[in-house]
């Protein structure tokens, strides 16, 4: 990972490029939109950077083919989160930018070549590479992009950054509908990542291998990449122990990275056969898959929490105190479920109780919710 000074120079190198951009790029032209959705057979996304970023996507692509069926979807990925949407049927295509002139300059010129109808930039807040694509790329197509600041001038359509505001990532790529004249509002976001049928069978099988159809399962990840964004591993026992006085017949699925297993084993030490560690190798749509077989999910903010969510999954979710991340990556429109540490880099003043407490919330918003969908079919 780059050093703080090296990222540093980077934003100011980009910050230096923005008034160069007013000398080479035309403004964006708003009289292009609403679109004629009869008269549009392509759209490229943008979504060249991270896993959780390619997932917040998703949606709105799968959104897309389902109102317009024979709209031709592209996209560019990075090479971390191509995994995502490799098996994806509802992609036509999959690019991927590598981040090295060598690959990306001929990629450029065969997706110029293709004169996409749209060109959509889903990258969120102002980036120097998303533009410098979109307009290499779409120099001859209708440019969106979602939530810009400074560069918002160059898009043909774009609705502006808020500095203080709320907005999911998830909502925020779903504001692709409005250059088709369709409201965001009407559209159902809860359309997943697709699960290849290798990854359903691999998690049938280790369900059904472990007994626990039939029980309230919770899954609890204990991964996310680096220590300051998970819990020490007595809190994660300490929560499984409250949860299993509560609910006595429940049953635990631990997962976790390779380099985690040894926690995860630690876990299972004390759960007297309730708990249950994933199989090695499992790759993000395995677990994923693993996932959609569980009834709560409890995570720090990794992708596999918005994964969860848009599977509809009530979810337990942790997050640094960084309240304008935090807003872009709360559990998907879901009233409760956020345990928020008082520090902006790390979770570590999060107790155990607080996660416990926060799982009782969840639990008794869906038992109620359960009851009114109950007594409305009676």
């Amino acid at each position: 990972m780059p050093s703080r000074g090296v990222k540093e120079t980077e934003k100011a190198f980009k910050r230096f490029l923005h008034p160069l951009f007013r000398l080479f790029f035309k403004k964006g032209d708003p009289s292009h939109y609403p679109v004629q959705a009869e008269k549009v057979r392509s759209i490229l996304i943008l979504r060249p950077d991270k896993l959780g970023d390619m997932i917040t996507i998703i949606p709105a692509a799968h959104a897309l083919k389902r109102e317009f069926p024979r709209l031709r979807i592209e996209i560019l990925a990075s090479p971390l989160n191509k995994q995502l949407v490799d098996n994806d049927p509802v992609f036509d295509a999959v690019h991927i930018y590598r981040k090295n002139i060598l690959d990306d300059l001929p990629l450029v010129r065969r997706l110029k070549a293709k004169r996409f109808d749209i060109v959509f930039d889903a990258i969120c807040l102002d980036s120097v590479t998303g533009l410098l694509l979109t307009k290499l790329i779409g120099n001859a197509s209708i440019t969106a992009a979602s939530r810009k600041q400074d560069l918002l001038r160059y898009y043909d359509y774009c609705e502006p950054y808020q500095r203080d505001g709320q907005e999911h990532n998830i909502d925020n790529g779903l504001l692709i509908f409005n250059l088709f004249g369709l409201s965001p509002a009407t559209i159902d976001p809860f359309l997943p990542v697709h699960l290849p049928e290798e990854s359903q069978a691999k998690a049938a099988t280790f369900v059904k291998s472990i007994g626990v159809s039939g029980k309230f399962c919770v899954g609890l990840n204990i991964s996310a990449g680096s220590p300051t964004r998970t819990l020490e591993i007595s809190k994660y026992a300490a929560v499984l122990d409250a949860i299993a006085r509560d609910l006595p017949t429940a049953r635990f699925i631990i997962i976790c990275t390779k380099e985690d297993r040894e926690n995860g084993r630690l876990l299972l030490q004390g759960c007297e056969g309730r708990a249950f560690l994933v199989p090695e190798g499992l790759s993000l749509l395995d677990a994923a898959a693993v996932i959609s077989h569980v009834d709560m999910f409890i995570s720090p903010d990794t992708s596999l929490i918005h994964i969860a969510r848009l599977m509809k999954i009530p979810v337990v979710g942790l997050y640094c105190g960084h309240m304008r991340n935090y807003h872009s990556w709360k559990p998907y429109r879901q009233q409760c479920g956020s345990v928020v540490s008082s520090h902006e880099g790390h979770l570590h003043d999060i107790e155990a109780q607080q996660v416990v407490d926060e799982f009782r919330e969840v639990m008794a918003d869906v038992d109620s919710k359960d009851a009114e969908t109950s007594s409305s079919t009676l």
